[in-house]
This record gives C-alpha cells, sequence and structure tokens, in this order.
C-alpha cells in the first residue's frame, strides 16, 4: 500500500490486489457486494451520476452521504461526501488501474478545508477509514471468483 499525504489538504492511498477490473468494478458498484464487504449498513443505493449512498451507524444518529459525479467507461468513480456530524464536503475520486498481477486501487481525497478548525480530524478519519476500507476490499475481490466466471450458467 502507498500512501501520499499533504495533510491536511490531500490524501491518496493505493492498494495492488490480485484480481480483475470486472470483479473490482462489481464489488465497488453492485449494492450487494458493498453491502457485504463494507462492513457498514450501506442504504438508499442510486447508481448513477447525481445519485450515491448512505452509510448509518448503528445505534448512532450518524450519516455519512456519498454522491456520484463522476461514474465512467475508464474505472472511476468519484463524488463527494456529506456528514450530519460535521460541516464540510470531501471530494474522492476512486481509480482502478491494472497492472501485471492484477488491479491498482487508488483513493484520492481533496477538501478537507471545508471543515475549517475540524479539517485535521477529518482528515485523519479519511486516512484511517480508506486504509480499513481498502483492505477489506482486498480482501473480497481476492476471495471471489472472476466477473466473467460468477456469470456463467451453472449446467
Amino acid at each position: 500500500m502507498t500512501t501520499k499525504i499533504l495533510a491536511p489538504h490531500y490524501l491518496r492511498i493505493e492498494r495492488e490486489m490480485r484480481a480483475d477490473l470486472p470483479t473490482v468494478w462489481r464489488a465497488l458498484t453492485d449494492v450487494h457486494e458493498l453491502r457485504a464487504w463494507w462492513a457498514m449498513p450501506v442504504c438508499d443505493f442510486t447508481p448513477d451520476v447525481g445519485g450515491g449512498f448512505e452509510l448509518r451507524y448503528v445505534g448512532r444518529d450518524r450519516i455519512d452521504k456519498f454522491t456520484w459525479t463522476i461514474w465512467d467507461i475508464n474505472w472511476r468513480i468519484g463524488g463527494f461526501w456529506e456528514y450530519n456530524w460535521l460541516a464540510g464536503r470531501v471530494d474522492e475520486l476512486l481509480s482502478l488501474n491494472e497492472i501485471e498481477d492484477g488491479v491498482r486501487v487508488g483513493i484520492e481525497h481533496t477538501g478537507f478545508d471545508s471543515f475549517g478548525s475540524d479539517a485535521g480530524k477529518i482528515f485523519g478519519y479519511h486516512k484511517s477509514e480508506t486504509r480499513a476500507r481498502l483492505e477489506r476490499l482486498q480482501q473480497w475481490v481476492e476471495q471471489r471468483m472472476p466477473a466473467n466466471l460468477a456469470q456463467m450458467p451453472v449446467v
């Protein structure tokens, strides 16, 4: 895993995974798979630009909301996070790149300065949450069958 930090303004974390692009893409864009590996309730999923999803924390009134601004054929997903527990917005761009042994997943965050004095707090939250998210995603996709095999009928 590589991490580029220009705290508290920019954060990029990359992780290499032994899986094919369609398998990783499916884990990120299929609501059932997303719910399975994220380890947090994913609600109100709408897979289109302008749509998004919410993460609701069990036993709390806390909601993290992600809104899509990019969802394209170049294996990129982008959007922004908003929170009901802090005022501000973090932009996120997730990109997938094919490498020799699999896929490199990169997540880039900007916009922490919109949180004012809470910028350091939300930066630290995204740093630890993004690392954990990529680790869970890696475990999920490396244990799943390739997307093209998952679609084959059973005979």
